[in-house]
């Protein structure tokens, strides 16, 4: 399937068994970097710095934005659920002007950093990230909500803004892991 957008050739790196949705729009090809058996999907927009290792899903409609100097990695079995926004950069609206983030001198107080999710993370539905997060290995944040600040290891998080819920099953997590890297051999 070939993508209107842009030409895989244009990617940093692409790995092998790699699905990259027909309507995925990759403003900077050549700052994106995709490991083996990854998911794009369709309706998704990308324009900032990104690393996805292996094993990594988008869901269709996800944003993951920020400018040329802003960056996003996505490390191995992470997720993102329908429409999660990833704004690794960003404007307080406090002052300056609505302008692209080209024109950066016009700008108010841009937020310009990088947003990590470790391991085994996942991003619910509809949620937000602001930039400078990191998802400590196995943190997980639900649906329609918002991460302003680091997520700890294994953590479930929920709200506006996201709040400690409770531990993820640590040892499950790492035993399917396990189980799906043995049977995909």
């Amino acid at each position: 399937m070939e993508n209107i957008f842009f030409d895989l050739t244009q990617l940093k790196h692409c790995g092998k068994n790699v699905i990259i949705g027909k309507t995925v729009r990759i403003r900077y090809p050549e700052l994106v970097e995709i490991g083996d058996n990854v998911i794009i999907d369709d309706f998704t927009y990308i324009s900032t710095q990104l690393k996805l290792h292996s094993n990594v899903h988008i869901s269709a409609g996800c944003k993951i934005i920020g400018g040329k100097s802003s960056f996003v990695e996505m490390k191995e079995f992470s997720t993102l659920a329908p429409n999660v926004v990833l704004s690794a950069g960003c404007d307080d609206y406090i002052s300056g002007i609505a302008t692209p983030v080209v024109h950066i001198k016009y700008k108010g107080n841009p937020k310009i950093g990088k947003i990590v999710l470790n391991k085994h993370c996942i991003v619910g539905a509809g949620s937000v990230v602001l930039p400078d997060v990191i998802f400590e290995e196995g943190a997980c944040l639900g649906a329609l909500s918002l991460a302003k600040v680091d997520l700890e290891e294994y953590g479930l998080y929920a709200g506006i803004p996201s709040k400690f819920i409770k531990k993820r099953n640590k040892e499950e997590i790492l035993r399917l892991e396990k189980k799906f890297i043995n049977e995909s051999r």
